[in-house]
């Protein structure tokens, strides 16, 4: 039997996600579900993810009932080939996840990495909770950059009822992106490390360079720039003598920011050419 068969998605003639508010329902074996607190997007009705649509499992032991009853009252089993049975929605226009029922467990596409997690939580905007879940664990476990940044760009507009889990997958994704798996990944998180620490070195250089040692020599040669013209103003012997000792002072400070300048200069370039060496020998290890 092909269970693909009898999946057949409702369409609903409203959009259920401008509703709003929650109610709970008590099902005939006495779990109370709660239909889907809909907002800016819909995680699932509760009805349809967590009563009706689930697997009928050892839950139902001990209470005899007939399938014919079963079908009478629930809208009828479904048998899948793995011995499965489901029991059909018995949704209508009421039910505020009118439309938007979860496939059977057995027939769900579950995403399995980052491209199909960052669909779920970002591209689809009718994806369900289950499917919401299973895309935030796989991206918290995933240990890339890549999900990390996708886990980023879901907290802005993830769904309010699952904010928490949310948070603690972005934990997690953290974690694991920072977290070796192997002897080979340990290696090369150290050289990333190292060039981490050269590049953070080359900026110091850089930034001492732009705010401190061309500033500082500017003003120099500008002060000797004015002394020079002093100088050449001088009316006699003592004051061409004043100006020529200012002239002098200057002079040495000027020499003294060159060389500083000069040698800061230098370590960039040390680093730069570190930082440049290491990005290569990451490039042909990847």
């Amino acid at each position: 039997m092909d269970a693909s068969i009898n999946w057949q998605p409702w369409i609903p003639s409203y959009d259920p996600r401008l509703g709003n508010g929650a109610t709970v329902t008590e099902d005939e074996h006495g779990r109370m579900i709660e239909t889907a607190d809909c907002g800016t997007r819909c995680p699932g009705c509760g009805i349809c993810c967590a009563g009706y649509r689930d697997v009928v499992t050892a839950d139902y032991a001990g209470v005899e009932e007939y399938e014919a009853n079963l079908k009478l009252t629930r809208g009828g089993l479904v048998k899948q080939e793995s011995g499965s049975w489901y029991r059909s929605a018995t949704c209508g226009e009421a039910c505020p996840g009118y439309g938007q029922c979860c496939h059977p467990f057995d027939l769900r596409q579950r995403p399995e990495t980052v491209a199909d997690a960052r669909r779920v939580l970002l591209a689809d905007a009718t994806s369900p909770r289950w499917a919401m879940e299973e895309a935030l664990m796989t991206l918290a476990h995933d240990g890339t950059a890549a999900a990390v940044e996708t886990l980023e760009a879901t907290m802005p507009v993830i769904h309010t009822r699952l904010a928490g889990f949310a948070e603690c997958a972005l934990d997690e994704g953290r974690y694991f992106a920072t977290t070796p798996n192997n002897a080979e990944e340990e290696h090369q998180m150290m050289k990333q490390e190292v060039r981490q620490a050269w590049e953070d070195r080359a900026i110091a250089a850089q930034g001492k360079i732009w705010d401190d040692l061309e500033p500082e020599l500017t003003r120099r040669q500008y002060e000797m720039a004015i002394a020079q013209r002093l100088l050449s103003k001088a009316q006699d012997e003592a004051s061409r003598e004043t100006w020529q000792i200012q002239m002098d002072v200057l002079q040495m400070f000027v020499i003294n920011a060159e060389n500083e300048l000069a040698e800061q200069q230098e370590e960039l370039a040390l680093c730069e050419a570190m930082v440049a060496e290491i990005e290569a020998d990451l490039a042909a290890s990847e």
